[in-house]
């Protein structure tokens, strides 16, 4: 087993050219991958030379470069088409509530909204009022403020809306909605204090897939005022997690 464990070295080794060619986004020239992959150009062209024949790479015969075949798209066709997205945030949100001891729900865009798939609370819940189903505002949950940052603007137009025609006056304005998003689009998370129902503090992050599209966000909620005073260990904790689901749907930073 102890043998087993180690492995094969050189698969690991020429995965680091396959790993090169997934964060370059192009087709990259043999010099460049031999450094990406720290490794010499006549060892980094054996290992180019079978993964050509297993058809994981490509290269153009009038620049040389070389890039992924289509055995490498296959699998990543075959991965994506097998990895749930509510599954994977569910699994690293469970843990991270349970890390944590703040209750938490994840949000995924629906017809009508921001919409609460899951819910996840400690022993004594806070969160009785956030339930399956819940849609969140755009602008006054902090889930809402994540999509409201990173949401495709023509999904969400017709849903802020109709969310606006609901508020009473004074309305958040075109200027204060973008003063809301912008803040969330820099520090890559969102949190309010008591917006949707008082005494109730939230933070949330974004969970992106592999295109870099928002799938979901990951909210904590805490009736304690620590939730929002930043830095503080929960949302790096949060922030954490919530990269490591995007990371396993296939997003990279």
């Amino acid at each position: 087993m102890a043998k087993q464990r180690k492995g094969i070295q050189s698969v690991e080794q020429g995965v680091k050219l396959l790993e090169s060619l997934i964060v370059s986004g192009k087709a990259l020239p043999l010099k460049t991958l031999a450094q990406t992959a720290d490794m010499s150009p006549s060892m980094a062209h054996r290992y180019l030379t079978s993964f050509i024949r297993a058809d994981l790479v490509h290269q153009d015969p009038s620049s040389g470069f070389y890039d992924l075949g289509t055995f490498a798209l296959r699998l990543g066709m075959a991965a994506l088409n097998r990895t749930d997205l509510i599954q994977v945030a569910d699994d690293e949100f469970r843990q991270l509530v349970a890390r944590v001891n703040v209750d938490g729900h994840l949000s995924v865009w629906g017809d009508y909204g921001v919409t609460i798939v899951r819910v996840h609370n400690r022993a004594i819940p806070i969160l009785s009022d956030l339930r399956l189903g819940t849609v969140l505002p755009l602008a006054d949950s902090a889930a809402g403020r994540v999509f409201l940052a990173f949401h495709k603007q023509a999904a969400i137009k017709p849903i802020l809306k109709s969310e606006l025609a609901r508020m009473e006056e004074p309305k958040p304005s075109t200027q204060d909605l973008a003063a809301i998003a912008d803040p969330v689009k820099r520090e890559g998370f969102a949190w309010i204090d008591g917006q949707v129902f008082h005494g109730y503090r939230a933070i949330a992050a974004p969970i992106f897939d592999m295109q870099g599209a928002l799938r979901a966000a990951m909210s904590l909620v805490s009736n304690q005022a620590s939730l929002v005073k930043f830095p503080n260990p929960v949302a790096d904790d949060l922030l954490a997690t919530a990269k490591r689901a995007s990371q396993r749907l296939g997003w990279q930073p």
